[in-house]
């Protein structure tokens, strides 16, 4: 899942310990991280200017973000009576990149948020969303009036999703050993990120909530896909055969295809 995380929560993260720091972590670990260059200048001058951070925090921050992907600001920007301009920018920019899910601790900007083609959700309710377990992050009141969906996934693409991700860890640590490392990270992310998405679908809390999940699996079983087709028809691993993998992936495209339909 590609998550977006406006300012307040990278900074929350790194200055005190507790649900932002945990979900920044989660992001890092299982998700696809996504930023905006003004998030990051947002980030840097909050540290530096008006928490005065440590130098050794500060570092450590920025050489995380060197690693994630920061997409351009928008270079146009809706006006809205009584919105921030920055705030618009960072919301405007999340939309171009087609972030799957928008996470920020400003309330006027998930107000301002409603309506968009990306779901904007509080830190809290991001990790409700993911099902983290624990008293910490109690599950707020759900006030959208939808009642929950007890439709779990299919049970045929959910275990086929998990098994395949296993086997994409087994692939994956093959190809470090050979070096490639890149692309084996971009494949391990993607190929695990298809049995984790259905997961969640299976504690959706609307129709068009589970809808928008499967959406994002499908999503993420054609990416793997590419990355295993890039793979094989390059080269540059042909001690590996990327057949079954394929076939799989393929499969897993037409179940989710089928299923959205």
């Amino acid at each position: 899942m590609r998550v977006f995380l406006d300012t307040n929560v990278l900074v929350s993260a790194f200055v005190s310990r507790g649900l932002c720091t945990d979900l920044l972590n989660i992001v890092l670990a299982e998700h696809e991280l996504l930023v905006s260059n003004l998030v990051v200048e947002e980030f840097e001058r909050v540290l530096r200017d008006k928490l005065r951070a440590p130098k050794t925090v500060l570092e450590r921050a920025l050489s995380i973000l060197d690693h994630t992907e920061a997409v351009p600001n928008p270079t146009a920007v809706p006006g809205e009576p009584g919105f921030d301009e920055d705030d618009a920018t960072i919301l405007a920019a999340a939309i171009e990149a087609e972030a799957d899910i928008f996470v920020t601790g400003d309330q006027e900007l998930l107000a301002a948020a409603k309506g968009r083609p990306m779901p904007a959700v509080s830190p809290r309710r991001f990790m409700e969303l993911l099902r983290v377990p624990g008293d910490s992050y109690p599950s707020p009141p759900d006030g959208d009036g939808e009642p929950r969906v007890s439709e779990h996934t299919p049970g045929a693409a959910r275990e086929k999703a998990f098994e395949f991700a296993l086997s994409v860890i087994t692939l994956c640590k093959t190809l470090e050993e050979g070096r490639e490392l890149m692309l084996a990270r971009r494949l391990l992310r993607a190929g695990t990120s298809i049995g984790a998405s259905l997961e969640e679908a299976g504690a959706a809390e609307s129709r068009r909530d589970l809808d928008r999940r499967m959406a994002i699996a499908s999503r993420q079983a054609r990416q793997t896909n590419y990355w295993l087709r890039l793979l094989s028809q390059s080269g540059i691993a042909p001690e590996i055969n990327f057949e079954p993998y394929l076939e799989t992936s393929l499969e897993l495209i037409r179940l989710l295809t089928a299923r959205a339909g």
